[in-house]
């Protein structure tokens, strides 16, 4: 493991073939739990649906989130509502979905909330058949980068003109602190 590999590694476990398992967390938002069989049946319990199994229909999905007078956006991205989705594929399902991030959960109509469950759904398979988002370092499995942020169409565009109806990108930290790169024309 290089020195620049080492500097993230925040845990490295030696595999009985000598292979090594690394977690590497780069932006220090991760989190790591070692527990025993009850302890992780008690965290799981508290987490949301994954939102790529079959049973997590669209009608599951708008019940949960309409639950909620919060910003569909940081709904979205509540672990305890849907698990695995995260500020990239929020961000990118939302507008996918004609959906202003800011919008409270509660007040987006069911009809829309269904679309982004579709949404959600694709992005999150496209996804993983692109091996993931590489910005910066991140790399899949295999340790190839991942070739999703080809497909992007809002996310990372700040300032540069939407793909759909040619008005500029803004970004904003209104909602949660976290960077949302949305739309006004497309997303209302």
């Amino acid at each position: 493991m290089s020195e620049d590999e080492d500097h993230y590694a925040v845990l490295v476990c030696t595999l009985d073939d000598g292979a090594l398992l690394v977690y590497r967390d780069v932006r220090r938002i991760g989190t790591l739990r070692w527990c025993d069989a009850a302890a992780w049946a008690e965290y799981e319990a508290r987490l949301g649906p994954e939102p790529l199994d079959p049973a997590f229909t669209a009608e599951v999905f708008a019940t949960r989130l309409s639950k909620s007078r919060a910003a569909i956006k940081k709904v979205l991205m509540d672990q305890r509502v849907v698990v695995g989705v995260g500020n990239i594929y929020a961000t990118e399902a939302l507008f996918a979905a004609g959906i202003d991030p800011s919008k409270p959960a509660n007040k987006v109509p069911v009809e829309k909330l269904r679309a982004l469950h579709g949404h959600v759904v694709r992005i999150l398979d496209a996804a993983i058949a692109s091996e993931g988002t590489t910005f910066r370092d991140y790399v899949s499995s295999t340790g190839a980068p991942g070739n999703f942020q080809l497909e992007l169409y809002v996310y990372g565009r700040e300032g540069e003109p939407c793909k759909v109806c040619g008005t500029r990108l803004v970004m904003t930290h209104d909602i949660d602190a976290r960077g949302t790169v949305l739309c006004w024309r497309c997303q209302t």
